[in-house]
């Protein structure tokens, strides 16, 4: 007994599928005459069907048998691999919507035959599933743990292995696929490149590598919300300069010594909506860290001016800058959200948490390694590079094989090219970059974006209360120290920090504070000094570090090495000596050989050279040629004549 198939009745279809507008439809005008008729008549019975017409009438209407309408109808409503409807797309002549299954076996000796085997590599993985898994992990890479397995395996290897399985699975020459000619391999292929396409993320990542996998994901995530006025979005990166530069540096007998640095760090801040840069900062240490990160943010809050310039030649174009120097407006002005890189430096506690008390914005740092995420910086450094690094004799290029390179140590040293020019050219680069057209913008420059909304849209923008703005204490830290001391045995109070002691006159004369828990503000700039709270809020005062720590400038990470140099017994110092120039002869010592050591040097020096001309305390003195550090080691000073050796 047969059973009959369901009739089709009209009264079943579901009611998403009525619609007619949202079927997928057929441009008629890319088929042959012929074709385009024959559609076109599958497409009104098909659709007077759905519209509620008498089958008898369209199928007289459009000259097509009623069971011809009934079977239309029922290939329009399958699924699509798209997850769709066929809709009118099942209506093309030829057009196959299931795919082929292969009823009639193909064992049997068949020497050097080709062709006659649609559908055999199917048959054969629905009959060993093994073999298909293991193809399958071996083309997507679903291997365990601790197994070794070939970085991108080609498509040969794969075939080897399928052969091999097949012969485990008991297969012989006389069975699909080892009696064909290629036994298998341009169905494999053609099996393996499905395969590719209905696994996409996984089969990228296994064949193209995890940044391509990046890449795919951040774009199938859709568009971000859109940015509407400025200073809504910043984006922040990080991009090492392609060029060197060199730095002078007291040679250990005598006189002055040009070596030459690694590449810098260049950190900014660009606003999305208007693509103005609001701030960078230079970093000559091989890798940035979060304070590097706070120092750049600083920068971006700060009021811009511009540099003396020392370059001749060299010169602002008119009416460049950063909207911070050119708009009074955005001077101090602060961001509602800043994405950046999801890298260690940037997700430090420190950077976090004085974003939300200095900044209040939002922090969006997104997955790993995806710079799709923030195209507008990304687009930046390469704009940078091209319009300014790239054109010095000294640049690295854009890798070991780039023409432009040609010897750039040599050439940095042979014309000279020095830290401070670097630092020279990248904000005048920057400067010039804001005021020129950029035709994301409508052929207009970033800052006339800005002056646009300030004007004629009236923005305004959230600032940094005045009252916080001549210590805007974004880059300092907060501890909490015990007060130590014991006058019966000589020892005056004192709080100790990163192993020096800190006093001032009251705290020396306050015995009864010894046990007592003081609040030490710290700026990792200038550890030279310290601001103290009692613990009820009340300012206490400036504690200085004790004997000539409390002289030289320094940071943090500057102390941190002395520190780390003197327990390994690299570096040995008196009370009588200074230790920041016993550290930065240190340097100087070992710049020879080591550019991590040119780089440190590097940034002490400048750290000395910008030593403001007030000190917070009487008690520090400034290191100048009036008044000569205690250690008698050479200490470098702008006024040094700069004597090379040959």
């Amino acid at each position: 007994m047969t059973v009959s198939k369901p009739r089709m009745d009209r009264d079943s279809l579901p009611p998403n599928v009525t619609n007619l507008s949202h079927w997928p439809t057929i441009d008629l005008a890319l088929l042959d005459e012929n074709d385009a008729d024959r559609v076109a008549r599958r497409i009104q019975a098909v659709r007077a069907y759905i519209e509620g017409q008498p089958v008898g009438i369209l199928s007289k209407q459009a000259s097509l048998p009623r069971q011809e309408v009934y079977r239309l109808v029922k290939r329009c409503m399958k699924l699509h691999p798209d997850g769709r409807i066929w809709g009118f797309r099942a209506l093309l002549p030829a057009c196959r919507i299931t795919p082929y299954v292969r009823t009639a076996t193909i064992d049997g000796s068949r020497p050097s035959q080709q062709g006659g085997a649609a559908g055999a590599l199917t048959m054969l993985f629905d009959r060993y599933p093994t073999i298909q898994k293991a193809v399958d992990s071996l083309f997507l890479k679903k291997v365990k743990e601790h197994v070794v397995q070939e970085s991108r395996m080609p498509v040969k290897t794969i075939h080897k292995h399928f052969i091999e399985k097949c012969k485990e699975a008991g297969l012989t020459a006389r069975h699909y696929p080892l009696n064909m000619n290629h036994r298998g391999r341009r169905a494999l292929s053609t099996y393996l490149k499905r395969l590719f396409k209905s696994n996409l993320k996984q089969a990228v990542k296994a064949r193209h590598g995890d940044d391509a996998a990046r890449a795919l994901a951040s774009r199938e995530a859709g568009p971000d919300s859109i940015v509407t006025r400025p200073f809504e979005r910043v984006e922040f990166d990080g991009h090492r300069i392609d060029a060197v530069c060199t730095i002078d540096l007291p040679n250990p007998y005598g006189g002055i010594q040009q070596l030459v640095l690694d590449r810098l760090w260049l950190l900014a801040i660009i606003d999305v909506k208007t693509r103005a840069i609001l701030g960078y900062t230079l970093v000559l240490n091989p890798e940035y860290n979060a304070e590097d990160v706070l120092r750049c943010i600083k920068h971006a809050l700060t009021p811009w001016r511009p540099m003396t310039l020392t370059i001749p030649g060299l010169k602002y174009t008119k009416g460049s800058g950063l909207p911070s120097g050119v708009h009074a407006e955005c001077a101090w002005a602060l961001w509602d959200e800043l994405w950046f890189d999801n890298a260690k430096a940037n997700l430090a506690d420190a950077v976090r948490s004085n974003l939300s008390r200095v900044v209040g914005c939002a922090i969006n740092a997104g997955p790993v390694k995806t710079p799709q995420r923030r195209p507008f910086i990304e687009r930046l450094f390469q704009t940078l590079e091209e319009n300014g690094f790239h054109r010095l004799p000294s640049t690295t290029g854009n890798g070991p094989d780039d023409p432009r390179r040609d010897d750039p140590e040599a050439a940095a040293l042979r014309w000279n090219i020095s830290y401070q020019h670097l630092v020279e050219l990248t904000d005048v680069l920057i400067a010039r970059y804001n005021a020129e057209p950029h035709t994301g913008l409508g052929n207009r420059s970033p800052l006339e974006m800005l002056e646009y909304f300030i004007v004629n849209e009236g923005c305004e923008f959230r600032a940094v209360p005045e009252q916080k703005r001549q210590d805007l204490a974004l880059l300092h830290i907060r501890v909490v120290r015990c007060i130590r001391g014991d006058v019966t045995q000589g020892k005056c109070p004192y709080v100790e920090f990163e192993g020096v002691r800190y006093y001032n006159d009251v705290l020396r004369h306050s015995p009864d504070l010894v046990g007592e828990h003081l609040s030490l503000l710290v700026d990792p700039d200038d550890l030279r000094c310290v601001t103290a709270y009692l613990e009820d809020g009340r300012e206490f005062g400036v504690l200085t570090a004790h004997g000539l720590w409390g002289r030289t400038p320094h940071t943090l990470t500057v102390r941190k090495a002395i520190h780390k140099l003197r327990a390994r017994k690299l570096i040995f110092y008196t009370d009588n000596e200074d230790p920041i120039l016993v550290y930065m002869d240190f340097l100087n010592r070992q710049a020879a050989t080591s550019k991590l050591a040119r780089g440190q040097s590097a940034k002490l020096l400048a750290g000395l050279q910008a030593v403001p001309p007030t000190q917070p305390t009487s008690s520090i003195a400034d290191v100048t040629e009036s008044n000569p550090p205690a250690s008698s080691r050479t200490v470098y000073t702008p006024a040094m004549r700069k004597t090379r050796l040959d």
